[in-house]
């Protein structure tokens, strides 16, 4: 089994790198630990709530056709930070709706999880009224009101040193703050797997830094600069070593896609379109077709939205027929999933990814202009044994900065990968 933990602020692309994860019986998803980032914590709360609720309702309609449900992970669940390190606060409702998932619960309130759910995690329930609640509600995840940097380390702490890999698919503070908080516990991690950055692209919130990083530079430069920091660790026996970190920046990220074709693909394969008098919902092509599926229903609410999202940004609307076929179809890129899927893919022989490894990567924390840029020296010079005059910052040095691993090339091309998310999460068609 690939044991991993998922650090994520639950918007669209994360949801579905989630259910990547859930959907694949290899995986044990030891802890879901929230952030802030495309929403808000607590919308990051009510969305990934939700995603168990509508889970268990897709159990209990496929049970009821007599179909056997694969099992998934019941993972703990716990909310971390609620703002960056410095106390400010960045989201991205203006592309993932105002709840961080399309509007989804305004669109499909039924599937919304039922509020004592979340009740479960404030900090005035106490440890055994959650327990005694979990047991009779028998839920599918494993409540925690404890903040999720503590489990972090809790895991990492009752799992063998080197075997749990952290993905981490939002800005990088509970991970941070979960590593200054115990560095010992911490290095017994066997790697972390990022999704941020930018390094030859420019960045989607200025035109130098990536969301994740922007949001929170000060804790993304603390986690890459324990990549070149000696931490004594990871288990008895151990060498001690710097964090072993994998980045998935845009470059990579953004070539990789789930396109509206396919997705209506997807649909007409099931028998189903979405409802002309309400985008948000799916009606059957024809008579005959059985119930929609929850999930395929909910996940489609908020697909409809972030489709129309990217194709009002790129001006589809306002094209000319000979234009829109021009400019492609409508995509809605996979970042979270892309960086979510080489994490647990990373030892399966049959698939070849490519990585650089060794970069020293830092992240800008300070810059009016440049704040959260993820800076590479490109200007080629050797690195040397002793110090350089006027080597500012050290870039030179060989035994100075970080070792950070850069994800350049995964297997898919072309639009693949969106099909292989399709068929992961809702079967094959």
């Amino acid at each position: 089994m690939t044991k991993i933990i998922i650090d994520t602020d639950p918007g669209v692309d994360d949801v579905l790198a989630i259910l990547l994860a859930l959907k694949s019986a290899h995986v044990d998803i030891r802890l879901i630990s929230l952030c802030f980032g495309n929403c808000t914590t607590q919308d990051s709360l009510r969305n990934l709530l939700t995603l168990f609720h509508v889970l268990e309702k897709d159990r209990l309609a496929a049970a009821a056709q007599g179909q056997e449900p694969a099992p998934i992970s019941r993972p703990t669940i716990a909310v971390g930070m609620t703002t960056a390190l410095d106390g400010s606060m960045l989201d991205a409702t203006d592309f993932h709706g105002d709840d961080g998932l399309g509007n989804v619960h305004q669109h499909l309130p039924h599937h919304t999880a039922p509020a004592e759910w979340a009740a479960l995690f404030q900090d005035t329930v106490a440890t055994e009224q959650a327990a005694a609640a979990e047991a009779h509600q028998q839920l599918p995840f494993v409540p925690s009101a404890a903040p999720s940097y503590n489990e972090i380390l809790r895991v990492l702490q009752e799992e063998p040193a080197g075997t749990v890999t952290i993905v981490a698919l939002g800005p990088l503070m509970n991970v941070a703050r979960a590593a200054a908080a115990d560095p010992t516990t911490f290095a017994r991690v066997r790697r972390v797997v990022s999704m941020g950055g930018t390094l030859r692209l420019p960045g989607n919130v200025t035109p130098y830094a990536e969301f994740n990083v922007f949001s929170d530079a000060q804790a993304a430069a603390a986690v890459y600069n324990l990549t070149g920091v000696v931490i004594n660790a990871a288990g008895e026996g151990a060498p001690p070593r710097g964090l072993d970190l994998t980045i998935f920046p845009l470059d990579i990220t953004s070539r990789h896609f789930l396109a509206e074709p396919e997705y209506m693909a997807l649909l007409a394969a099931r028998g189903l379109q979405p409802n002309p008098e309400n985008v948000h919902q799916l009606v059957p092509i024809a008579d005959g077709v059985a119930a929609v599926p929850p999930l395929l229903e909910w996940c489609h609410a908020w697909l409809t939205t972030t489709f129309a999202t990217m194709r009002n940004i790129f001006g589809h609307d306002l094209m000319t027929p000979e234009e829109r076929v021009a400019a492609g179809p409508v995509i809605i890129e996979m970042h979270d999933p892309l960086a979510l899927w080489y994490a647990i893919q990373e030892d399966d022989n049959t698939t070849s990814w490519t990585v650089e490894s060794g970069l020293d990567i830092r992240v800008e924390t300070l810059g009016e202009f440049t704040r959260g840029m993820t800076v590479h020296d490109t200007r080629g010079r050797a690195k040397r044994s002793e110090p350089t005059k006027n080597d500012f910052g050290k870039w030179l040095l060989a035994s100075h900065g970080n070792v950070v691993t850069v994800a350049r090339e995964s297997p898919y091309q072309d639009g693949e990968f969106g099909r292989v998310l399709l068929e992961t999460v809702f079967g094959p068609y």
